[in-house]
């Protein structure tokens, strides 16, 4: 989402519910800026690739993601008892709280998680959420096995296209993901992509079993509803031995592919929403 419209929606109120889990010290430097301001906080502290050291990057990155899906929301006319459905959500939980913000009590929130570290690092961020929220241990590919076909308004795929390529390349080279630390493998995960892709084989590997994962996604959709995927680009890939200019195509590369496989999706485009980092596909 452009900077600047959520920064004078911010000053504006509309996303005033979004800073009640923040720090005393967050909520007083957001006081304490005008629209100008905080559009340059936010351009300084999420400039790409984001640097993980700035101060409270963290809760800036929840401000940005939670007000920008729920803006979405409200930009695409999604009923308020929402149901949506995230791919993949590890313990990041922008997502729930911009649904928590729109719908209140009547949204369904619904997750695959397969990692169960941070399953259980999730479940103990959402409690309290007014929104019906439920965790699917198990691959996406297998949501339809938990849900029949059209019983989700939307699908999201925040930060995601990365993580299944990564799980797909993961599971042909033995790593397991399900068990072991996500954060202690990922290095291991972003060399074994990189090495895919440096000797043209990535499409190979990876293209059918993350086609799957979008149709099972596509049929989850009821008619007329969205499927939508952002992108974020972090420093300190490059040392890892990982690209971040790779890395930052994601969205291009996924937008690509499911162009190829022909599924019944459009792109459509909504204003403020940069199309190098984020997808909004409606199901015809």
């Amino acid at each position: 989402m452009n900077m600047q419209t959520l920064a004078e929606k911010m000053s504006a109120g509309v996303f005033n519910v979004l800073k009640r889990d923040f720090s005393q010290d967050m909520i007083s430097e957001l006081e304490q800026m005008n629209a100008v301001q905080m559009e340059n906080k936010l351009k300084d502290t999420l400039a790409v690739p984001i640097g993980i050291s700035k101060q409270r990057v963290f809760e800036y990155l929840q401000l940005y993601y939670s007000a920008s899906w729920q803006n979405l929301f409200m930009e695409l006319n999604m009923p308020r008892a929402l149901s949506l459905l995230e791919v993949g959500a590890g313990d990041i939980v922008y997502i729930p709280k911009a649904l928590d913000a729109y719908s209140k009590n009547m949204g369904t929130y619904v997750t695959a998680n397969l990692n169960r570290e941070l399953t259980q690092n999730f479940q103990e961020k959402t409690k309290g959420m007014d929104i019906n929220i439920q965790v699917v241990e198990d691959d996406a590919a297998n949501i339809g096995l938990y849900y029949p076909e059209s019983s989700f308004d939307v699908v999201a795929f925040h930060h995601a296209i990365n993580d299944i390529i990564q799980t797909i390349i993961a599971d042909r080279e033995g790593i397991d993901t399900v068990n072991n630390d996500w954060w202690t493998i990922e290095p291991q995960m972003l060399q074994a992509v990189m090495d895919y892709d440096r000797k043209g084989m990535l499409k190979d590997a990876a293209y059918h079993a993350f086609i799957q994962i979008i149709d099972t996604s596509h049929k989850q959709l009821k008619r007329g509803g969205y499927m939508v995927f952002d992108n974020i680009t972090y420093s300190g890939y490059d040392e890892m031995g990982y690209s971040s200019e790779f890395h930052s195509n994601y969205i291009q590369l996924a937008r690509s592919w499911i162009s190829e496989a022909n599924l019944g999706l459009e792109e459509i485009e909504v204003e403020s929403y940069d199309k190098q980092w984020w997808m909004i596909l409606r199901k015809e």
